[in-house]
């Protein structure tokens, strides 16, 4: 958390230089650096707010019935928007209703699809599939990044655990979306797994069971 805290004092001090020098557009640009580490400390405070909930038992969780495609579509909008260097492509559907809270398993994979992409900087795209296989609905993130090591990808849940390469070190964070993703998905009775190439990137996959009705 001091990283971004360092930046911002730093940003606010050259941006009151600017200002001072009626430097209207470098102040602009300073401004909006500043809020892109604003975002990244709140992500990080939010991770942190999670992870004492989750630890005590009081991450409150609604459960109603909501369409999976409707939310993933929504996301990966949004994220199109956000991250235009990459193509983000749906691939088939799967037609199911689960029961659940949709702002928590939309946090599942708007960290999923973030990874995927800065994970993959060289790569152009992002894959999401989605299927319904027997009583379960899978939505698959693939991306052509840099991969995970095979003998670390089994701590990757970990609290606090973060891939530790060359490779990776660029990117901020405490090791803890993963984490929380895999509560949340526990918590409605999911799996979630990974599968990667060192290299070639990374499949994480999310398997959730479908809502019934009452009778």
């Amino acid at each position: 958390m001091k990283a971004p805290l360092t930046t911002l004092t730093l940003l606010s001090s050259r941006l009151r230089k600017k200002l001072t020098e009626n430097d209207s557009f470098m102040a602009e640009q300073m401004l909006i650096r500043m809020e892109g580490q604003v975002r990244t400390l709140t992500c990080l405070i939010n991770d942190l707010l999670d992870v004492s909930k989750i630890q005590v038992g009081r991450l409150d969780y609604a459960k109603e019935p909501f369409d999976l495609d409707a939310l993933i579509n929504e996301i990966v909008e949004t994220a199109q928007l956000t991250s235009p260097g990459h193509r983000l492509m749906i691939h088939g559907a799967s037609h199911a209703t689960i029961s659940g809270d949709w702002d928590k398993l939309g946090q599942v994979f708007i960290n999923l699809l973030s990874n995927a992409i800065k994970y993959s900087p060289q790569a152009d795209h992002v894959d999401i599939s989605l299927e319904t296989v027997q009583d379960g609905a899978f939505v698959r993130i693939q991306d052509a990044g840099i991969g995970i090591p095979k003998e670390r990808q089994d701590r990757l849940f970990e609290r606090f655990y973060r891939v530790d390469t060359s490779k990776q070190n660029d990117v901020p964070g405490l090791g803890l979306g993963l984490y929380i993703a895999h509560e949340i998905i526990k918590h409605h009775g999911g799996e979630i797994m990974v599968s990667s190439e060192e290299g070639k990137g990374s499949i994480f996959s999310v398997s959730l069971p479908l809502h019934v009705s009452a009778t």
